[in-house]
Formats: structure tokens, C-alpha cells, sequence
């Protein structure tokens, strides 16, 4: 009998040694197997149609069944397609142990399965470039990283599209040489300050921050665009804080104010206003350092548009709910435990929010205030900075909420708060802070976060207590508050002397110069009220002591004025000068030989101009001001350290405030019934304000005297807008 040739799926003939079959035995063995009907397409057909259609081997039953089962086509795609997945996960995971142009040469799915697997099972070594699957989940199964589920602070570094590379290759080219950073990090007392300036006390204290050497550390021209605007900013803050008495010898022939300034307006057109580039942590870090950038210097208005697309950007990317998970990041050799946190990103930008808004009068960004639970790990400080967050919030609301008749109520509440955040730092906390100028950067950081906490608590109980300040002298239910007033702006204006003496740049925490100016003003003001022009010994003693240190913060003013040509200060000093006489202790510097009235006149920029004149009325004139009704006094919480007691007086100095503008419509203001004993005159104001946003040289208060003295006077703008 001739032999036959075996039908196979390549139509060679095996020389396979043949085997008897029943007679009539025509299937092949795959269909026997999947007990199927073997059907050829003709006599001839060298593949039955059940193995033609699976791209099976077709092997007759006359031959023994002694070669592999042929992979399913199907099943090959799929475990392409797998080990493609296997191969990412890979690459993040261990991108030193597995390259991408390892991954290149074997990520095309066209790669049979019968190329990677034995058909023992074993696995076989690589092929073509590629780890078998078993050995990459073996690989994989130890590793840390797999066992969390994929979340928002893995480090992400997609392919940078050819806008955004060219927006790199922009930044990459704005930096100074490496010689020129390197000698503005070692003059600036800035890069400690940078770093540390969204990292948590836990974090500093255990080493988890990125050093103050990644500062002068200049990214790739490849390198994303979030991470070249971050240190690009953190490098323009660190000008900023370069002392005035530094003299630096740049390679660059542009000056250092130029730099700072063409740094911010590129980080801020090209990646402060690009939503695909400020997604990752970095992103979020080079619009809070643009944030403070703006703050520092003067730009209240800008500062304010930047912090709030920060808390928009901040919010879409959950960092009110990730507590203190670090978020993802653009940068490949970031370290996930030295990486800014969540919680502590989320505090600083909501903190930012509510002192900006606060100067300028506006409503705060979000009513979260989630950062401030109890955290075992929270230093003390860190607890009464997250507490004036909280209270700088509802501070903001009780204004918007003025002519409520729960607005006073309010008021007590948010004091007895602070009260009892006072009283939680002990009294050693309150006491002056003194440092030597060689401290270290780590030390020198404790005193300046320390001085500005007392700053900042003192600043609040001001703004809390101002619009009670200029009340009725004759209700001794305002007693307590022009008292908290003045006694919170004496401590303030020390602490404040005591931070410039150590920090003499402008640019280092502006908010200090404007808290000294609030302090300044409002200590000069409350002595219009007649109880504290008693001329008994103490008294003088009192109004000498305050002169003083009045004249101090003028004079530092100018000092910083002239030495870092700042604006702001020289314009601070002028009018605190012009408000001095109001504390003089010799009278006849306030009052003209015949007794005339010396007016206190103050000219401020697109507010107008405010007239102060003080009068002297015997308490026997014929006509004395009609004294108000004086309603049942308002117990008070004794606020230890700050004294109330007023002496009697025999005489009554009334002052007659007036505020013109341009126009000279005069209207009043006020209830009278509120301010029986002064005479109140004010014109309204129709002068057209600069651009909405403009830099603090064309606007140099940016609203907030408008904020002050609205708060001062509570209704003066807003009652009498259509005046």
C-alpha cells in the first residue's frame, strides 16, 4: 500500500512513521480532539476547514500526535497587548533596570507567543529585547510600589508636546549661568526660606524637605516646564531676599530687579496660565512662589489673582483631601518622601487667600478649613498659624456682615478664640525674641517664623477690634476695643523693629510693612479719643513712649526706603510722619498760639484727601456737644497683658475729620448718635482707579487704605458710592 502524505498546515509531506487507523478514518486529530466533523475543502487540500479557520496544524490520525499544540491567534494578541501594560508599569516602577529603548526594540504585539514561552512551560530568556511575562510578574511581585493601587502622586513625565518643549526650551534659556546662581544662593538668606516654605515642622525637623542646595540647581532644557517655573521662581525669590548691602559681580549685564521682573511675567504667561502644565506638585509650587513673589513686592492685586488660580488648581487636583500624601510629580528623580505634602500645599495656599483678601477686603476663596484638625505631629506654632487661618476667615465674613446687629456679638467670639490661642503659647512665647546675625539659616528661620507669629496674632486683633475703635468715647462699651487697638499695635510695632533690624530687604515678608503701617496709624489715631489726653505724669510718660516708637518705625521705614528705593516704605513713612503730631506731648505743636487748629492732612493716592483737626472744648462751654444716650456697658473678656483702665478727664477734645476729593460734595457718613462727641465731614470720590491689576509702582497701596479706612469707618465708601 503507497504511503500518503500527511496534510499538514505548511502542505509539506512528513516523514513521520505512519499508524494504523480504522478503515474510512479521514479526520485529522484537532478535530478529533474538539470532536468536530474534519471537512476538506476538496480531495487535494492539504488543511482540513476547522484548522484552516483556527491556523491550527493539521495532522491525520494515520500519524502520530507528537508536535505542539499551535497557540491560539487571538490568545497571542491578547498577551501582546498584556505584556505592553507589564512593560509600563515596569519602566515607572524601575526605570534604571528597564529603559525605554529596552522597550522599543520588543513592544510590537506582532511577536508570537511561541517566541516567548517553552513548550515545557519553562520560560525562555529574553526575546528580541523583551522580559518574558513570568519573569516580569516575578520581578514585580516584591516590589513595593505594586502593592498600591495607582494614585495622584506617582511620578508622572508624559512626552512634552512641540509647544511645551518649545515653552522649556524658553525657561531653560531665561536661567543665569550656573556661576551667576551659584553667587545669588550664597548671598541670599532666601533658598532655606524657599524650601521650607510648604513643608510641615515634622518634615523639617526629620530631614524630609528637598535641600537648599536643589535651589541653584538648573533643570535640563528637556525637563518639564512645571519644574524649570518652580526653581526658575524659587531662584527669583531668593533676589528678592538678597540683602541691600550685597554687592554681587554678575556675568549678567542685566540688573537683578530686571531679572526678577522678566522671570515672573514669563513663569506667569507660560505656565501660570497654561492648565496642562500646572497639574503636578511642582505646577502647584511655582504659582504659590509666584503668589509670594507679587506679595512681596506690593503687587496686593496680582498676588491675589495668582493665590486664587492656585486654590482652583490645588482643588481639582484633591489636595483638600489627601492629607499628608505627597502629590504626583513631573519630575522623574523626585523623591516621594521629601515632596511637598497635600495638607501642609493646602494650608499654606488657603493662609495666602485669607491675608490677601483681608488687606484688600474681599471674601475668602473656600470655607474648608479641614487643615486645621487636630494632628498630633503639629509643632505648637504650627497650631496657632492654622488657628489665625481659621480666624482670619471668620474675620472676613464678620466685615462682610458689618450692619448686622450680630456683627459685635461676633466680634467677642473671635476674641475670646484669640484670647485662648494666646493663652495656649504661654506668656514666655509673647515676650521679645532677640537673634544674633550670624545665627545659622535654620536658627535665624525659627526667630523670623517666631516674630511673625506674634505679628500676625497682633495684626488680627487690630483689624478685629478697628471698627469699634472711633465709637462714641462716652459708651463704655467700646472701651475694650480701642484698648486691644492700641495695645496690640505697641507690640506689633516692636515685634515689627525687631524683624527689619535682623531683615533690612523689603522684599522679605512684605506683610510686615503693612501690618506696621496699620499699627502706626491706628496707634496714632486713638489718641483723638479725649481720655487719653490726661495730663498727669503717666500719662505723658504713655504719649512720650509711643511717640517713640512711633518715630522708630518711621524712621526704619525711610531707612528701607532709601536703601532698597522701594516705594511702598517711603510712602509708609510719609504718612505715619503726618499722623505724629496727633501723639505730640507738646500741645502747642498741635494748637496755634491763639488756640487755633493745626489740621493733620493727608493726601493718598486715588483715595483722596483726609483732614484731622483737633479742638479744644472746656467742659463749661455754653454749648458743649450733645452727649448720646449711653445704653447698658458690655462685659468684656479680661485680655491678660493688654491694660484698659482710662483716667478721667475735665476736658473733651473733639476732632473734626473730614475726607475730600476732587469734587467737594461733602455728605455725612455717620449716625451721629454714634460719634456724639467728634464732627465727621466726608466728600465722595469719583477718580478713576488705575488698571485693575496694576504694579504696586503706578498704585502703591493697591486698595488697601481704601480697606483700612472703610473698616475705620465703617459705610464711609460703600453708603455713599452714588454721592
Amino acid at each position: 500500500m503507497p504511503e500518503l502524505p500527511v496534510r499538514s498546515s505548511d502542505g509539506g509531506d512528513s516523514e513521520a512513521k505512519r499508524r494504523k487507523v480504522r478503515k474510512g478514518t479521514k479526520s485529522c486529530w484537532e478535530c478529533r480532539k474538539r470532536k468536530i466533523r474534519c471537512l476538506y475543502p476538496s480531495e487535494d487540500a492539504p488543511t482540513c476547514a476547522g484548522c484552516d479557520a483556527r491556523g491550527a496544524t493539521c495532522v491525520s490520525q494515520e500519524f502520530a500526535d507528537e508536535l505542539p499544540p499551535a497557540p491560539d491567534r487571538r490568545l497571542t494578541q491578547r498577551l501582546g497587548r498584556v505584556e505592553d501594560l507589564l512593560e509600563r508599569l515596569v519602566e515607572k516602577i524601575m526605570p534604571d533596570s528597564y529603559t525605554p529603548e529596552r522597550r522599543a526594540v520588543g513592544s510590537s504585539s506582532s511577536v508570537s507567543v511561541e517566541d516567548e514561552i517553552d513548550p515545557t512551560g519553562g520560560a525562555c530568556p529574553f526575546s528580541a529585547g523583551r522580559p518574558p511575562v513570568r519573569r516580569m510578574l516575578e520581578s514585580l511581585r516584591g516590589s513595593p510600589a505594586v502593592a498600591a493601587a495607582p494614585c495622584p502622586y506617582e511620578n508622572d513625565t508624559p512626552a512634552l508636546s512641540a509647544k511645551h518643549a518649545q515653552v522649556a526650551k524658553t525657561l531653560h534659556a531665561l536661567f543665569p549661568c550656573q556661576q551667576d546662581t551659584d553667587a545669588i544662593t550664597s548671598a541670599s538668606v532666601g533658598p532655606y526660606f524657599v524650601v521650607m516654605f510648604v513643608a510641615s515642622h515634622r518634615d523639617r525637623a526629620e530631614g524630609r524637605t528637598e535641600p537648599a542646595s536643589s535651589v541653584s540647581e538648573i533643570p535640563s532644557a528637556t525637563s518639564h516646564p512645571a519644574l524649570l517655573a518652580k526653581r526658575l521662581m524659587q531662584l527669583t525669590n531668593c533676589m528678592q531676599q538678597l540683602p541691600p548691602s550685597s554687592f554681587l559681580r554678575l556675568t549678567s549685564k542685566e540688573s537683578v530687579r530686571a531679572m526678577m521682573v522678566k522671570y515672573a511675567s514669563t513663569v506667569s504667561d507660560l505656565v501660570a496660565s497654561d492648565d496642562d502644565l500646572v497639574g503636578s506638585v511642582e505646577g502647584l509650587e511655582a504659582l504659590t512662589l509666584l503668589m509670594l513673589y507679587h506679595t512681596n513686592s506690593g503687587n496686593l492685586r496680582k498676588a491675589w489673582l495668582a493665590v486664587r488660580r492656585t486654590l482652583s488648581v490645588a482643588q481639582l487636583m484633591g489636595a483638600d483631601r489627601w492629607g499628608d500624601e505627597p502629590l504626583k510629580s513631573v519630575d522623574p528623580k523626585s523623591d516621594p518622601s521629601t515632596r511637598a505634602k497635600a495638607k501642609m500645599l493646602w494650608f499654606v495656599i488657603n493662609f495666602s487667600d485669607r491675608y490677601l483678601s483681608l488687606l484688600l477686603g474681599l471674601p475668602a476663596g473656600t470655607d474648608d478649613n479641614s487643615f486645621a484638625d487636630d494632628d498630633p505631629h503639629d509643632s505648637p506654632m504650627e497650631r496657632l498659624e492654622k488657628k489665625h487661618a481659621v480666624l482670619a476667615h471668620a474675620l472676613i465674613k464678620r466685615n462682610s456682615n458689618m450692619k448686622s446687629d450680630s456683627s459685635f456679638s461676633t466680634t467677642q467670639t473671635i476674641d475670646c478664640d484669640l484670647e485662648q490661642a494666646w493663652r495656649s503659647m504661654g506668656p514666655s512665647f509673647w515676650q521679645p525674641v532677640q537673634l544674633d546675625t550670624t545665627a545659622s539659616p535654620v536658627e535665624r528661620h525659627q526667630v523670623m517664623s517666631h516674630l511673625l507669629m506674634q505679628l500676625n496674632h497682633h495684626n488680627l486683633l487690630i483689624l478685629l477690634h478697628l471698627p469699634y475703635m472711633m465709637r462714641d468715647p462716652k459708651e463704655r462699651r467700646w472701651d475694650y476695643s480701642k484698648t486691644t487697638c492700641m495695645s496690640s499695635s505697641r507690640e506689633l510695632l516692636r515685634s515689627f523693629l525687631l524683624f527689619r533690624r535682623l531683615n533690612d530687604a523689603s522684599f522679605i515678608c512684605r506683610h510686615t510693612d503693612y501690618g506696621a503701617l496699620t499699627a502706626g496709624l491706628t496707634l496714632l489715631l486713638g489718641y483723638l479719643d479725649p481720655k487719653l489726653h490726661e495730663r498727669d505724669e503717666n500719662s505723658i510718660r504713655a504719649r512720650q513712649a509711643d511717640q517713640k516708637l512711633v518715630q522708630d518705625t518711621q524712621f526704619e521705614l525711610r531707612d528701607m526706603a532709601e536703601k532698597n528705593k522701594d516705594k511702598l516704605s517711603f510712602q509708609s513713612s510719609d504718612l505715619i510722619s503726618r499722623l505724629l503730631p496727633l501723639a505730640d506731648t507738646d500741645r502747642m505743636s498741635r494748637y496755634g498760639a491763639d488756640g487755633a487748629d493745626v489740621p493733620v492732612r493727608l493726601d493718598i493716592p486715588y483715595l483722596g484727601t483726609i483732614n484731622i483737626k483737633k479742638r479744644l472744648h472746656s467742659s463749661l462751654d455754653e454749648n458743649p456737644p450733645p452727649a448720646a444716650e449711653t445704653p447698658a456697658p458690655v462685659v468684656m473678656p479680661d485680655f491678660q497683658g493688654f491694660p484698659t483702665p482710662y483716667s478721667n478727664v475735665n476736658e473733651t477734645d473733639t476732632a473734626d475729620i473730614s475726607y475730600m476729593t476732587h469734587d467737594n460734595n461733602l455728605f455725612s457718613s455717620f449716625d451721629e448718635t454714634d460719634f456724639a462727641p467728634m464732627q465727621f465731614e466726608f466728600t465722595s470720590d469719583q477718580l478713576r482707579y488705575p488698571e485693575l491689576a496694576a504694579d504696586a509702582e503706578q498704585w502703591t497701596f493697591q486698595g488697601f487704605d481704601t480697606t483700612y479706612f472703610e473698616s475705620l469707618f465703617p459705610g464711609m465708601f460703600v453708603d455713599n458710592q452714588g454721592a
